[in-house]
């Protein structure tokens, strides 16, 4: 079975406004496939509603013909010099009218001015910050000394990957640093599972 035609193909071919071969082309595959000859059945309908429909509608009002122009007198003389009449008064009035001309006025020429002197640049003081006096109630708690981790051997450490484990059958809590070779390099102890330190 070949390949299914658009919906808008299909519509063509109802209208015959494909080419002879695909024309043909269509025929045979409406034959072999039964969804787009549905499709084209359905096709097929709405067309023939609409020409039933395009039916009913009444005829349009023919068009009303508009009255024909009035010609122009033939009795040449007249308008001639009625031609003739208008074209000398405009003649006379150009030559007793002479064309007013605006006054054109010329701008004085600008003032050389002296350059002012440059303003010396902005100097920025440097701001003084004063922090504030610490409060005389408040006690200063003294910062504990924390070693982040406890070596287990002597050897350096350069690469490994830490371990969350539990110490004491999983009570305590610890990150452990795992070296490339799987051994453990260093230690150290937690207070939750959330990774805050003892």
């Amino acid at each position: 079975m070949t390949e299914c035609w658009s919906e808008g193909e299909l519509r063509a071919y109802h209208d015959g406004e494909l080419p002879v071969r695909e024309m043909s082309r269509v025929r045979e595959h409406l034959l072999e496939c039964a969804p787009c000859a549905g499709l084209y059945a359905e096709l097929s309908e709405r067309s023939a509603r609409l020409a039933v429909w395009l039916l009913r509608l009444p005829e349009p009002p023919a068009p009303s013909r508009l009255p024909d122009a009035p010609r122009p007198s033939r009795g040449g003389w007249r308008g001639a010099a009625t031609a003739v009449a208008v074209a000398a008064s405009l003649g006379v009035a150009l030559i007793l009218f002479p064309k007013r001309t605006e006054p054109v006025w010329v701008a004085p020429r600008p003032q050389t001015r002296v350059p002012a002197a440059p303003k010396p640049p902005l100097v920025a003081k440097p701001a003084i910050i004063r922090r504030a006096p610490r409060k005389p109630s408040a006690p200063v708690k003294p910062r504990p000394r924390i070693d982040y981790y406890v070596k287990l051997d002597d050897e350096p450490i350069e690469t490994g990957l830490v371990v969350r484990v539990g110490l004491n059958g999983g009570e305590v809590p610890a990150d452990v640093i795992v070296g490339p070779d799987g051994r453990a390099r260093a230690i150290r102890l937690v207070n939750d599972f959330s990774g805050e330190l003892k």
